[in-house]
């Protein structure tokens, strides 16, 4: 599955009221200036556009921002989205590319 395919499901699916995707990443730690070899994953996960006090030094297209399954907000950097899964597949996980 293409990344931007990904991101166009998983707003899509957020709209529906109950409607949320699974998505794994590595995190990346800004004061490290690394992203971890660990890959972590969250559930339950709905699309969400940007905060009012959020301000990025970087493009903001960079980033893929949702909310975890408690609702709190989370934001990772798209390339670095390895996985996604959606409802419709029983949140089977499929690989990103995104060449």
């Amino acid at each position: 599955m293409t990344g931007i395919y990904a991101m166009q499901w998983a707003r899509e699916i957020s709209k529906i009221l109950g409607g949320c995707f699974t998505i794994a990443f590595f995190p990346y730690s800004r004061q490290k200036g690394e992203a971890s070899n660990r890959l972590t994953t969250r559930e339950g996960c709905k699309y969400r556009v940007q905060l009012p006090h959020e301000a990025f030094s970087i493009d903001s297209e960079n980033f893929f921002l949702f909310t975890d399954a408690k609702g709190d907000p989370k934001m990772c950097y798209r390339i670095l989205i390895r996985y996604m899964g959606f409802p419709q597949d029983g949140f089977k996980l499929h690989k990103i590319d995104w060449l």
